[in-house]
């Protein structure tokens, strides 16, 4: 059994990384700041307040027994601390909001995630903080609670989103003894809790289910169930639990491009947090732990500085959640022979003497087959790419699908249209356009929302149709073997195959570990294309 000491070995190598971002300089006029191209490179034009999250990074240094003595009660992680506080203070809207992508946003994403992390450092802090500054701080924070329980994410369904918002009101409530945030906090789980696949336990990103996405919602569910012991909360996690567990691959990746955001990355804190209580959340977290001291996965240290402290923050929280995990079960596919068909999220995922499938049946029949003994990634295939009129058109888009059983083979036709794809690159005039319209008319709340909701249909939901479509049959033995027989019609030129793609805009998405990064053993073949019917066609198979 890995010992949970894991956790901390693996935040101590992106923790050093994280306390340079910090500007610390006395005489300086963004002393506080996360955002080390803002304050430092100078290279942008506002200090995005979603880096702020770093705070809660150094206030459990200071504060926490399992923290390295080298930071354990140290004054100058108190001071930073207040310093960037303040700072977060100073990036507040005077309604309450904060913004993550372009100034005057008001983002419900960086007022939930900030407010949340932001709150419990202050919980941490509360007897070390100067007056003035913890004054401040709650006013801060009682101002952005009031913000989320005035308003909402107008744009999509989001539910980690949503549940951080959840746990900001939770957490609000707490700091300023207040129970006049439970009703909003219990409006947005209620979102959550409808938008909850009843039947397969996956929660809603956009269109669907996303397991990496999922495991962070999760985990600000699990703080609030912590504070409350609430019953329905818990058959809710168990539900989400159960769901999540299929795709938590033996390379150490979970989710991937068959979903609906894309990623591939782990926040395994809520693992930690239910297993005592959640038996195949135990088997989750020894699994977690392995892939973590196996360097499997996407993680930490494959983050960016959008997504560095949401992960490093999580692993501080998995860190102090963790205990021994005594007998658990195996993850749900581990058996040779197990089969889940979840039909509402458009998934299919079975082992076949010891490979694992996962099919994403809704998204042009994306695969993914893994050795499950050695780990390795055997074979991916996202379907197709089409260049036309300087389009990019790709196969990987909302689709139908059947199953048939015969013999020892289990048969699925599946039939998508081949779509476009935004693809959006700010250029200097662009940009400059773009910010004199936040900077004027955009500062008015109404406009601002309607900005997201254009920039979300146009990069996420606005997919144009093409009368070239794939009808892809996949046939998977019990033995293993994978057969893939493709046909794409109604083209004009050979079309490209794909062993990755994720068809939206995600920034959370295409972060890859070297493994990852390497892909799959054996690759996607080049289809036959016959110009004169408009169609190509390819047989591969997979042993």
């Amino acid at each position: 059994m890995i010992p949970s000491s894991i956790y901390l070995d693996s935040a101590a190598r992106a923790t050093e990384r994280a306390l340079s971002l910090i500007d610390v300089e006395l005489t300086s006029d963004s002393i506080g700041s996360f955002d080390r191209t803002w304050w430092c490179w100078k290279f942008s034009d506002f200090s995005a307040p979603r880096l702020q999250e770093g705070i809660f990074t150094l206030a459990w240094l200071y504060s926490s027994p399992l923290a390295d003595q080298r930071f354990h009660g140290k004054s100058v992680l108190l001071e930073r601390s207040d310093a960037a506080i303040r700072f977060w203070v100073g990036l507040q809207h005077a309604d309450g909001s904060f913004d993550e992508a372009y100034p005057f946003e008001r983002s419900f994403a960086a007022t939930a995630f900030t407010s949340f992390y932001v709150g419990h450092s202050i919980e941490r802090l509360m007897d070390f903080l100067s007056r003035d500054t913890l004054k401040v701080a709650l006013r801060t924070i009682e101002r952005s609670a009031k913000w989320l329980a005035a308003n909402g994410e107008y744009h999509g369904i989001l539910s980690n989103h949503l549940a951080a918002a959840a746990g900001a009101l939770q957490i609000a409530g707490d700091l300023l003894g207040t129970d006049r945030f439970l009703k909003d906090r219990d409006r947005y789980l209620g979102i959550i809790y409808k938008e909850q696949d009843d039947s397969e336990g996956w929660m809603r990103e956009y269109d669907g289910a996303d397991p990496g996405y999922q495991s962070h919602c999760m985990f600000y569910l699990a703080t609030i169930l912590n504070r409350t012991q609430d019953s329905e909360l818990k058959e809710r996690l168990i539900l989400a639990t159960e769901f999540i567990t299929w795709f938590m691959h033996p390379d150490g990746t979970l989710g991937g491009e068959y979903a609906s955001r894309g990623t591939k990355f782990t926040f395994p804190a809520a693992f930690e947090m239910l297993a005592s209580g959640i038996p195949m959340a135990a088997a989750a977290a020894a699994h977690l732990r392995e892939c973590i001291a196996y360097g499997r996965g996407v993680g930490v240290d494959q983050m960016d500085q959008w997504n560095l402290f949401p992960l490093l923050n999580n692993l501080l929280f998995a860190a102090e959640a963790a205990k021994d995990l005594g007998s658990i079960r195996q993850l749900p596919w581990f058996k040779s022979g197990a089969e889940k068909t979840f039909p509402n999220a458009g998934l299919y995922v079975t082992n076949r003497n010891n490979k694992l499938l996962t099919v994403g049946l809704t998204r042009g029949g994306v695969i993914k087959l893994w050795d499950i003994k050695t780990k390795e990634l055997i074979y991916e295939d996202c379907g197709y790419a089409l260049k036309t009129c300087g389009r990019t058109l790709v196969s990987q888009s909302s689709s139908v699908w059947k199953r048939s059983n015969k013999g020892d083979r289990s048969t699925f036709i599946v039939e998508s249209e081949f779509k476009g794809i935004a693809s959006l690159r700010f250029k200097p005039w662009l940009f400059v356009c773009f910010r004199l319209f936040t900077l004027t008319i955009g500062v008015l709340p109404s406009v601002a929302r309607m900005l997201k909701n254009i920039l979300v249909t146009f990069l996420i939901r606005r997919k144009k149709p093409n009368v070239a479509k794939l009808t892809r049959q996949i046939e998977i033995a019990d033995n293993g073997t994978l057969l893939i027989k493709d046909q794409i019609t109604g083209i004009s030129e050979a079309p490209v195959p794909l062993a990755r793609q994720v068809s939206v805009h995600m920034g959370s998405s295409r972060y890859a570990d070297v493994i990852d990064f390497l892909g799959a053993r054996d690759q996607p073949g080049q289809p036959k294309y016959n110009p004169t019917s408009c169609i190509a066609e390819r047989i591969q198979i997979i042993e």
